[in-house]
């Protein structure tokens, strides 16, 4: 080990004072909040324009303008465009895109808003079309800029950015799936989340509607705010020669608590205009995941390395298995013993492998009567009881073996009142038929760092417990949303709740992907109820009555969501991923 040469006082000093005031600011969630802090409204209006593309840079910097005009018009004091929104054939020419750029900030001095753009254009460097963004001033000078990460897997990563002193992040499009991007400006202090985006009309899925978009609002208790492109006229491609090009619009506001407050309801060019109440963005969701105790590490490691330090994390090896068939099935039974025996029975008939049950499903005085079940009808069986240790209430999920023997008790991460949380990730884990899986419950599913880092790891099934026993067309469709982005890491997952049980199916994610992006056939998942080429599929859920839903797919040896979704496209946040599915994995 080498060492460096002993600090001077002075300069020691200085370092310590610098440590000191960084841990202070982060402990406080302001990290570099201006110091004119009275100045910070608490209302902002902000124009969302759902922009249609020209074909050249200069129409398309005319249409920005008139947007700018028009937002300005609606008393917005922020102006946002799409992905791409400056693009055009003649791209490949510097100076006509930096002269356009020119004229968007004299149009954002003459507006007085700032204006959120992206861009297009050719990259020496890159040897390719690359997507960017800049925020401009009103004032015409630009205060914030970044590279999307998809097209230039070595660009900086992008943090915060203020307008009228809150502190704001952004993401381009497929940028969104890079949590460092995503989420860490968010624990530095954003407040206000923006995506700009050129969505394919299949990224809109109707059944969950805008399912990245609410759980993003709700597992950060933050503004969401959705830019995609539009069309000249609903449901027709500007270009009828490229069906491919026709966009899905939808662009679209989300308060903290996941309300849409305002949106487009179809993809033809228009402008959403809102009002954000900048107080009710508390990010205290945010905070609770950086805080805990199992997962407070890896967001401070995230810090860390965003920034552009060194850090050392562990080695990973990822789980493996043999390629093999499960079989998934899911009964929404609860508080009725003699019914879940019957429901295990019958799963067994079936061929199911693993059979779930509700979170808090019955007490844990049946236990030895479910094990027995469970090795009679030689099944895997998971279902959540209460369990208390020294008085303490915890919501667990048991998880029992086709032998009859128990192979974990897990203890939700994030529990609320009467319960206690879990601070033991590592129990999450069990196999079936070798293959690697893990169990989460209730609000466990809006961390999806959870079953992000689990798949990192090597998961290749989750099972999901939960007891939300609302049951309207809102709650139904959140349901839908938060179980979608849980599902969404190549995954096969069973969701097992006392209404609307589902089970979804991600492992063919790449293929369906690549399918969208090259215009190739759809690849056979086998049958879906839900086809979603940019999430996990919705392979089929539970009706009103509690009975048995099953599907079998088949598991590859290793779960590929990693590194190809990760670490090869965000290399500099490897260690943060290692570290992470170390954690998860119970092995620190």
């Amino acid at each position: 080990m080498t060492r460096s040469a002993p600090d001077s006082g002075a300069t020691a000093y200085l370092k310590f004072l610098r440590r000191f005031l960084a841990a202070w600011l982060l402990l406080a969630g302001v990290l570099a909040l201006p110091a004119e802090t009275h100045r910070i409204p608490s209302r902002l209006r902000i124009g969302v324009i759902q922009m249609a593309l020209g074909r050249t840079i200069a129409e398309n910097c005319d249409r920005i303008a008139a947007g700018i005009s028009n937002a300005a018009a609606r008393g917005a004091r922020v102006a946002v465009f799409p992905e791409g929104a400056l693009r055009g054939l003649d791209g490949d020419q510097p100076a006509r895109v930096e002269k356009a750029v020119a004229e968007i900030g004299q149009a954002a001095t003459r507006a007085q808003i700032y204006v959120l753009f992206g861009g297009s254009s050719y990259s020496a460097r890159a040897r390719r079309d690359v997507n960017w963004m800049r925020v401009i001033d009103p004032s015409g000078r630009e205060v914030f800029r970044y590279e999307k990460l998809y097209d230039n897997h070595r660009a900086p990563m992008p943090g915060v950015f203020f307008l009228d002193g809150i502190p704001c992040n952004a993401m381009i499009c497929a940028d969104r799936w890079l949590r460092g991007v995503e989420e860490i400006p968010i624990q530095q202090g954003a407040q206000l989340s923006f995506e700009l985006s050129c969505n394919f009309a299949s990224e809109w899925v109707q059944p969950f509607g805008w399912y990245w978009y609410v759980p993003r609002a709700l597992r950060n208790n933050v503004w969401v705010i959705f830019a995609n492109t539009g069309n000249r006229v609903a449901g027709a491609p500007d270009d009828p020669s490229a069906p491919r090009e026709l966009r899905h619009g939808h662009s679209v506001v989300i308060a903290p608590d996941g309300r849409v407050v305002a949106a487009a309801n179809d993809d033809a060019e228009t402008i959403v205009i809102a009002d954000l109440e900048i107080g009710q963005a508390t990010r205290a969701t945010a905070l609770a995941r950086a805080t805990h105790p199992v997962l407070r590490p890896f967001w401070e490691t995230g810090l860390k390395i965003q920034s552009g330090q060194r850090v050392q994390t562990p080695a990973l090896t990822p789980l493996t298995s043999v390629e093999t068939n499960i079989t998934l099935a899911v009964a929404q039974v609860a508080g009725d013993l003699a019914a879940m025996e019957a429901m295990i029975q019958e799963g067994g008939a079936q061929g199911a492998d693993l059979i779930a049950f509700p979170a808090l499903a019955i007490a844990e005085t049946a236990l030895e009567r479910l094990q027995a079940a469970a090795c009679a009808s030689r099944v895997t069986l998971v279902a959540g009881m209460e369990h208390r240790v020294a008085g303490r209430r915890r919501s667990s999920a048991f998880v029992i073996g086709p032998d009859g023997s128990l192979l974990t008790r897990y203890d939700q991460l994030w529990a609320a009142s009467p319960f206690e949380a879990g601070r033991n990730p590592g129990a999450m884990w069990f196999r079936v038929k070798g293959v690697p899986a893990v169990v989460t419950i209730g609000q466990d599913a809006l961390w999806t760092e959870l079953a992000e880092l689990a798949a990192v790891a090597g998961a290749q099934i989750h099972v999901h417990l939960d007891h939300d026993a609302v049951d309207n067309p809102e709650a139904a469709l959140r349901r839908l949303q938060v179980a979608s982005n849980l599902a969404s890491f190549r995954t096969f997952t069973a969701v097992a709740n006392v209404v609307g049980s589902a089970i979804w199916d991600d492992l063919r994610d790449a293929d369906e992907r690549r399918a969208e992006v090259r215009g190739l056939a759809r690849p056979d998942t086998e049958p879906v109820e839900v086809y979603s080429p940019f999430s996990a599929n919705l392979v089929l859920r539970a009706g009103a009555n509690p009975g048995l839903i099953l599907a079998t797919r088949r598991v590859r040896s290793i779960n590929s969501y990693h590194p190809t979704r990760t670490s090869n496209m965000n290399p500099q946040m490897d260690p943060w991923y290692r570290l992470g599915a170390s954690i998860i994995s119970g092995e620190l």
